[in-house]
């Protein structure tokens, strides 16, 4: 059976590592290894829970310049049969605690909803797929370092917060993009079911000025799947 590359090598952080697991990194024990030495010493990891910042109405915006395309994805055209591909400053202000962002290297070739960034938390990985298919030209040289400390991401420009360039098939862009009315219609109601998650949560959430909520993270992960399209889940 053909291995995928791990991510862990994908990033450069090991010489060479296959993933017979099919990228489930829940299952294991080489990426909880890992996790553990990009920890801070003395922090006990909490495999079911996820800490993330409570989405706010004030950040949700439409870009005019950005495509919209499977909810809060976007793609950027930046010349001929080229685009830039991120995400909305809705699903940022979850990945807020966000350490390092890993992406392919150069020249890598992705399929359609194949993951091509993964957000590294503090105990956990966002797994991002493109709603393209492309070859990597370049990755954004904002996330180049080894630690985030910019906990306001969200609160940037979207245009600048893209993570791969990709040369692209013009038939490849052949999408539903959203319309103005309905991406805001779309995000309030992705909103309301964070609100319904929120309230369904066995965990305390503490009222603090950061205004963050610990939840079940198999119940967010389904929550993003489906907010996403399919195209962001956590492992």
């Amino acid at each position: 059976m053909e291995s995928q590359k791990c991510i862990w090598m994908d990033a450069e952080s090991v010489e060479y590592q296959l993933c017979p697991l099919k990228q489930n990194c829940d299952l294991c024990d080489f990426h909880r290894e890992m996790m553990r030495g990009c920890r801070r010493p003395g922090i006990k990891a909490e495999t079911t829970t996820i800490d993330i910042k409570n989405p706010e109405v004030s950040v949700i915006q439409f870009t005019p310049g950005l495509q919209f395309t499977h909810r809060h994805f976007w793609i950027k055209r930046t010349g001929k049969g080229k685009i830039r591909l991120g995400i909305d400053a809705f699903l940022w202000q979850y990945f807020s605690s966000v350490q390092k962002i890993i992406t392919p290297k150069v020249n890598t070739a992705l399929l359609q909803k194949q993951c091509f960034s993964w957000l590294q938390l503090e105990d956990d990985i966002i797994y991002l797929r493109t709603p393209v298919s492309g070859q990597i030209l370049q990755s954004n040289p904002l996330f180049s370092s080894n630690q985030i400390q910019d906990t306001y991401l969200y609160m940037s420009p979207e245009e600048e917060l893209w993570f791969v360039e990709l040369e692209v098939d013009e038939n490849s862009l052949e999408l539903e993009y959203l319309r103005r009315d309905e991406y805001l219609k779309l995000a309030e109601e992705d909103l309301d079911r964070f609100s319904k998650l929120l309230h369904r949560s066995d965990e305390p959430t503490p009222h603090t000025l950061l205004r963050r909520s610990k939840l079940n993270k198999s119940a967010f992960s389904k929550y993003l799947l489906g907010i996403s399209d399919g195209l962001a889940y956590v492992c």
